[in-house]
């Protein structure tokens, strides 16, 4: 009696994993698609030197060195970014996840940091071979709008300009910087 029992409890399961196999096979875990793929440049250990423009968010200019890590997130569906800078204002630290969103057929970039409050959110897009990145942050009761233009891409190197607009005035240069692996 045991056997036969055992038999058809086995023989219930057996069933039903031939039944889900087929189903279980079209529920394979997604994969990145090629919007992550060209994001890869950016995976690895950075350096950088940057150069500061005299604007209203740096009226002396200056330098400032830094450095940026980035690695696959979960998946594969996002990169994950941290870095750490010297600037003309003072120690900068910044942790963010950068991804593809689908529905809005966009690059997402979520950042938070030690000199701003809250989260800056991005949205970003190839221009040809230029990765442009565009957010807007409350800076002390102003909205500023920034984009960051990455330009010069090769594998082992890439030119960021990061642009600034504050309220009422023009989109103004505030920074170069040159990263190299």
């Amino acid at each position: 009696m045991r056997n036969k029992l055992t038999l058809a409890v086995l023989a219930v399961a057996l069933g039903w994993m031939a039944m889900l196999g087929p189903a279980r096979a079209q529920m394979a875990p997604p994969k990145p698609g090629p919007e992550m793929e060209k994001l890869k440049f950016l995976v690895g250990h950075w350096t950088y030197t940057d150069t500061y423009e005299k604007s209203s968010f740096y009226p002396e200019g200056g330098v400032g060195t830094g450095v940026y890590d980035a690695r696959p997130g979960p998946g594969g569906f996002s990169l994950i970014l941290d870095f750490s800078e010297h600037t003309p204002m003072g120690e900068e630290i910044v942790h963010g996840i950068l991804t593809w969103d689908p529905k809005e057929n966009a690059y997402r970039e979520y950042f938070a940091g030690n000199d701003f409050p809250g989260v800056y959110a991005s949205t970003g897009h190839w221009e040809g071979e230029t990765f442009v990145l565009m957010g807007e942050l409350d800076l002390g009761g102003a909205k500023t709008t920034f984009r960051d233009v990455y330009s010069d891409i090769t594998a082992h190197s890439v030119t960021i300009q990061e642009f600034a607009e504050l309220p009422g005035k023009p989109m103004q240069l505030t920074g170069t910087s040159k990263a190299t692996k």
